[in-house]
């Protein structure tokens, strides 16, 4: 029995379909159907963006009425967004699938997807306890000193709170 040897043309859904694991064919279809959309996206946008945002934009949703983009930046978000009216006007003029089209909307993804969940929460939890550690020692400025003596002078009848206050101020 001769071992079957895989179609090096044959693209990665091909593949995991010849391995029985194939994507579930509505996501397939839209998988396909955002692909196409990007494609079309880049070729009508390409004398519009600049090349650093057209590279890393990708449709990511797509209705009749609506399209949602994804980029790696708020800069390049804030881009799109402002200039969405011009970008509207020369996605329904020149495209039949974009015909309809009334609304971009933006969605900032994360420029690096291999990074592990524990990784993350790890290294935040460490910079919290940095700037925790950073903020412990810090002296109160002057302005903030004579705010916290006016509010225990004025504004607080507790004396138990004043003398708190007071000795905030004092340490």
């Amino acid at each position: 029995m001769s071992k079957k040897n895989p179609n090096r043309l044959a693209t990665l859904i091909d593949h995991q379909a010849f391995a029985g694991s194939a994507l579930p064919q509505s996501l397939s279809d839209s998988m396909r159907l955002y692909v196409q959309a990007t494609t079309e996206i880049k070729a009508l946008l390409v004398d519009c963006l600049p090349e650093e945002i057209l590279n890393n934009c990708w449709v990511v949703g797509l209705t009749s009425e609506q399209l949602t983009l994804s980029v790696e930046s708020v800069t390049a978000a804030n881009h799109i967004r402002y200039l969405q009216s011009a970008y509207l006007q020369v996605l329904t003029e020149q495209s039949i699938t974009f015909k309809q089209l009334k609304q971009i909307r933006v969605v900032i993804a994360n420029k690096s997807t291999n990074n592990n969940y524990s990784k993350s929460s790890s290294g935040l939890s460490a910079s919290r306890s940095m700037s925790v550690k950073a903020h412990e020692n810090q002296a109160l400025s002057q302005n903030t000193k004579r705010t916290i003596s006016q509010a225990a002078e004025h504004v607080t009848t507790d004396e138990n709170l004043k003398k708190a206050l007071l000795s905030l101020i004092n340490s």
